[in-house]
């Protein structure tokens, strides 16, 4: 073979590697491209899971608060707390709005975190349930005795279930959530500005 066969042959390998590389370097930046773009999507998704499971974790322990505050001031009878319960509790909006951006945020996430997404299927459902349950047990003396326990026990019982999941949550978002996420799980309950009953007394 000659000299300029060889050159010629060397030169269509070359601009054929030259080509398979550059076809290789632009589907690697695309694979990466569409990573880091289900990467943020996902954040995305696992943020706003965060955030409404927050949201139902501080309307799970409003009722609780607001009775002790009740407690501290005055004696209050067991009936009178139940009725007490009932009342304040129709003075709690958008507990429908809260649970459909729940299970939206839920759905977001579903697809990429299947069984995370289980876990936290109906953990929203605990203040409706009380909701519905109120009214039915203020005439019966017996389980009004025992509605407000109840109640303080579900809490106790089902807030390290949430702490548990918004620290995971926070974790898949970013070490800086997980961080904050953690300090805002160990602040001390408190009554929201606009269901404080120090004027109540």
């Amino acid at each position: 073979m000659s000299p300029a066969a060889i050159s010629t042959t060397w030169g269509t390998v070359l601009a054929f590697i030259g080509s398979l590389g550059a076809v290789s370097v632009g589907w690697l930046l695309h694979e990466f491209s569409d990573f880091f773009k289900l990467r943020r999507e996902d954040k995305r998704a696992v943020g706003r899971a965060l955030a409404e499971l927050l949201e139902v974790r501080a309307r799970l322990q409003v009722m609780p608060t607001v009775m002790e505050e009740i407690r501290k001031k005055i004696p209050i009878a067991p009936h009178d707390e139940a009725v007490l319960r009932q009342v304040f509790d129709n003075f709690i909006p958008g507990v429908e709005e809260v649970q459909l951006r729940y299970n939206q945020a839920i759905d977001g996430m579903a697809g990429r975190l299947p069984l995370l997404a289980f876990r936290l299927r109906a953990k929203d459902a605990v203040t409706p349930l009380l909701r519905q349950l109120r009214p039915l047990v203020v005439n019966d003396s017996q389980a009004v005795a025992i509605l407000g326990k109840v109640e303080d026990e579900l809490l106790r019982l089902t807030l390290p279930q949430f702490d548990a999941l918004a620290l995971e949550l926070a974790s898949l978002h970013g070490w800086a959530t997980w961080w904050r996420a953690r300090a805002k799980l160990k602040e001390p309950r408190q009554c929201r500005k606009s269901l404080r009953v120090s004027s109540l007394t």
